[in-house]
């Protein structure tokens, strides 16, 4: 698997990452191998700016947590079916990339700003949001008794359901340029909508 923006681009590309991140963060990202860039940055950020805070600031918490329960999801399915190297290879893609788009709402969390396009601020108290997180929580309480094809219908449900649109919706009022950046990086390759319903229907015929 590889990072939605890692070392080779950031050595491509020194005037663009030191312009939007710093000299620090493509100082790490020559210095580390296996990170990515957005694990650096939301590191760097932690270290020196301060939270959104109040029910925007949560928003975008409750969001990174949503990403992360999914995450836990595809790892504990990659453990699963750890036997079959393509599920598993599969489930481990899916569990980085959650990562990666749980990173991404932390980023967010730094530096969104306060402005009129900021409508959606979904909070722990929404019905919806409580709803989503039980579905998740028993989801991952139920895999131990899953079989593939079960695994993978709850995968297709996962990536078309309330979760993406929450992360879509709230990575799109944020239009500052730094998440920016990675939203132009993830529209440049294949995304889920292409690329797991592919690698579904492979397994499925394997």
């Amino acid at each position: 698997m590889s990072a939605l923006v890692g070392r080779d681009y950031c050595v491509k590309h020194p005037l663009e990452i030191t312009r939007l991140f710093g000299v620090g963060v493509w100082i790490s990202m020559l210095l580390n191998r296996r990170a990515s860039l957005l694990e650096q940055v939301v590191e760097s950020y932690s270290r020196r700016a301060f939270p959104m805070p109040g029910y925007l600031g949560r928003a975008y918490k409750i969001a990174a947590l949503i990403e992360l329960r999914v995450a836990r999801i595809y790892a504990r399915m990659a453990e699963r079916f750890s036997d079959h190297a393509e599920a598993r290879e599969f489930f481990e893609d899916l569990r980085y990339e959650e990562e990666e788009h749980s990173r991404l709402m932390t980023l967010c969390l730094y530096t969104v700003k306060l402005r009129p396009s900021v409508t959606f601020i979904p909070q722990i108290s929404d019905p919806k949001v409580r709803g989503l997180l039980q579905e998740l929580r028993g989801v991952y309480r139920g895999i131990d008794e899953l079989d593939l094809d079960a695994a993978l219908r709850i995968t297709e449900k996962l990536e078309q359901g309330e979760v993406n649109v929450i992360f879509d919706r709230m990575l799109r009022q944020n239009p500052d340029t730094e998440s920016h950046f990675f939203e132009a990086q993830m529209q440049a390759v294949e995304g889920h909508s292409e690329s797991v319903p592919r690698r579904i229907k492979a397994l499925r015929a394997a």
